[in-house]
């Protein structure tokens, strides 16, 4: 199994055509159709379902489809590492991040980055802590910002020096935008939006016992989808504080929980040797970090 044939497999299902596959990947039709049969044939395994419309993958083509994507992703990455100029710092840096206040601090070291290094660019993946650590551990990602920083002994880290405050938000004509701060017992017997990080984490700990009380009506993987659930009116939506613009149809209003719940973030790398993009860009963020 070649790289070009996982190439071109990817293409056909990403266009879900072969005729669009093949213009974009500057290949006649017939040649296309020839290496994903021969790829079927290799396999044993039929991986699209041919229809009037197009093709769409089959049980077997989308697990292809996953392995196929991470390792030509993986190739690329290789070959931009291996590849670059001995004397130029240049080339990607893939950086994981969930939503967080704390990215800004990430962008001012992209910033100066780029303005010194032209050649040096970013990739950013978005996604939870969990999700981001898989990439991260399998060297998808150069660094990862987590949030809610937890001790890794086989990583390296730099804590940031900001972090983020847990609070509720809810439609202005609920009866807690009344209250100045939300406390545990306030949630018990409301319809909860929360991440299903936080709560396997921390605000699963500070609801204690309260949390079997609360109606979760809903988790979410990253914050800003979750927003239209709270303007709707279909729970408190409980998250970090200045990620979601309450304001913007006056909905919506944001309030602290109490006792206050803190999240603080940083930045992890693998202890294996970063690139030279990668070490200028950890370079840049710690002498912002520290400043």
């Amino acid at each position: 199994m070649e790289l070009r044939t996982l190439a071109y497999f990817r293409a056909v299902a990403d266009e879900r055509n072969i005729t669009n596959a093949a213009n974009v990947l500057h290949v006649t039709q017939p040649t296309l159709s020839r290496q994903i049969a021969q790829l079927e044939t290799e396999l044993g395994q039929p991986l699209f379902v041919r229809g009037h419309g197009g093709v769409e993958l089959t049980e077997r083509g989308a697990i292809l489809y996953r392995y196929a994507c991470d390792i030509l992703d993986l190739a690329d990455k290789a070959e931009e590492e291996v590849g670059a100029p001995g004397s130029q710092v240049s080339g990607v840096v893939h950086i994981g991040a969930g939503e967080t206040k704390a990215m800004g601090l990430l962008a001012r070291a992209m910033s100066a980055v780029h303005e010194k290094y032209p050649a040096v660019t970013f990739e950013l993946r978005d996604g939870t802590s969990a999700e981001l650590m898989e990439l991260l551990v399998k060297g998808f990602v150069d660094v990862l910002l987590e949030c809610d920083l937890q001790p890794h002994a086989n990583l390296n880290s730099i804590e940031l020096p900001v972090g983020d405050v847990w609070g509720a938000i809810m439609r202005t004509d609920n009866p807690l935008a009344q209250k100045d701060v939300i406390t545990r017992e306030d949630l018990e017997g409301q319809p909860v939006i929360v991440s299903r990080q936080g709560l396997n984490r921390r605000f699963g700990r500070w609801a204690g016992e309260s949390l079997d009380r609360m109606d979760v009506v809903a988790t979410y993987g990253l914050p800003l989808n979750s927003m239209f659930l709270a303007e709707e009116g279909c729970g408190v939506l409980v998250t970090y504080g200045g990620l979601v613009d309450e304001r913007r149809h006056g909905l919506l209003c944001f309030r602290e929980l109490a006792p206050k719940l803190e999240a603080r973030h940083g930045v992890l790398w693998r202890k294996t040797l970063p690139t030279r993009q990668t070490q200028v860009f950890l370079d840049e963020l710690r002498r912002i970090c520290e400043a």
